[in-house]
């Protein structure tokens, strides 16, 4: 999960600068173009062009950065939703053929312990296999 949210911010730095090189680079030639009348006139038609299109990517990429950050925002709110889940462990002996039932947070089973929601800790031994029921 830490990846993706390195590889967003990656993303939106790189988009950033390249925004901006292209603003600056932009900017000298038109610098470098404005010495006649005719030029003038000519640069604030592409001016006037570059600044439509400079305001239109501009707002695809915040629109862009707004839906990776609500995707995000969403993503860590489900994985945190599903992790509060309350599931029935059915706790089974081979051997006896016994079966216990508790009720624990999915977050708090374990390979070898349970943490019920009443707060006891079980410890399940190698031969016991440990059952995961979902409530509907």
């Amino acid at each position: 999960m830490l990846g993706k949210f390195l590889l967003t911010a990656a993303v939106i730095v790189l988009a950033f600068y390249v925004i901006r090189q292209r603003a600056d680079s932009s900017g000298e030639r038109r610098e470098r173009g404005d010495t006649a009348d005719g030029a003038r006139a000519a640069a604030s038609g592409a001016r006037a062009g570059l600044f439509s299109r400079r305001s239109l990517i501009q707002t695809a990429a915040g629109v862009v950065v707004v839906t990776m950050i609500v995707g995000s925002a969403l993503a860590l709110l489900q994985g945190w939703e599903r992790a509060r889940d309350v599931v029935t462990v059915e706790v089974s002996n081979p051997i006896t053929g016994a079966v216990e039932r508790f009720e624990a947070r999915r977050t708090d089973v374990g390979d070898q312990t349970i943490r019920t929601l009443d707060g006891r800790r079980i410890r399940v031994s190698e031969v016991e296999r440990i059952i995961i029921r979902e409530r509907r």
